[in-house]
């Protein structure tokens, strides 16, 4: 190779994918991709443990399919598709169950990193209590910072839809910690 394989784009170093300089391409899409891919999986599926096997399973998957494809547009999204549909299978698997607050989550003689640490699970809690098509559209938009004509291709809504539902996360996400955050003011 002339060059470093950090200047090659997604689509060079998929295509590289076929020969034998598929280990060092692959770990360069790993290094672009992996926080993202990570990221996404926390936030959807809300477990850690979860969230790293899905995580694991997107790049396993990705390396497998590459045999398949010979050429991707969008790499990127492409990989954020297969971490998708696997959030999407194990949420189908695993019935979604109410979480439950804690009283001893809040206690006001706590610091205010403790504080911060709380209003995190707070959020974290009420993100969980979206409906997923609400919740994935938020994530992504929120979270990943996609824009949305490219949560529309992911998801495969139109972009009235995503807006639509990224604006009723936010409205919820409101309504839902509206109780906390007026407990937490008025003391």
């Amino acid at each position: 190779m002339d060059r470093q394989l950090s200047e090659y784009s997604d689509g060079e170093l998929y295509a590289l994918l076929h020969t034998d300089e598929s280990e060092t391409a692959f770990a360069e899409l790993y290094t672009r991709y992996a926080h993202i891919i990570y990221a996404y999986c926390l936030r959807v599926m809300a477990d850690r443990e979860k969230a790293h096997d899905i995580f694991q399973d997107t790049f396993m998957r990705f390396f497998q399919r590459a045999e398949r494809h010979v050429t991707i547009d969008n790499v990127k999204g492409y990989i954020l598709t297969i971490s998708r549909n696997l959030c999407l299978n194990e949420k189908k698997r695993v019935q979604a169950q109410m979480v439950e607050f804690d009283d001893m989550l809040y206690n006001p003689g706590l610091s205010r990193e403790a504080e911060r640490n709380e209003m995190l699970k707070l959020i974290a809690m009420a993100i969980e209590l979206l409906p997923h098509d609400m919740r994935e559209a938020f994530v992504l938009r929120e979270y990943q910072g996609l824009p949305y004509s490219e949560i529309t291709v992911l998801l495969n809504i139109k972009v009235e839809t995503a807006k639509v539902r990224v604006f009723r996360a936010r409205q919820r996400i409101k309504e839902i910690l509206e109780p906390y955050l007026n407990e937490l003011n008025s003391q």
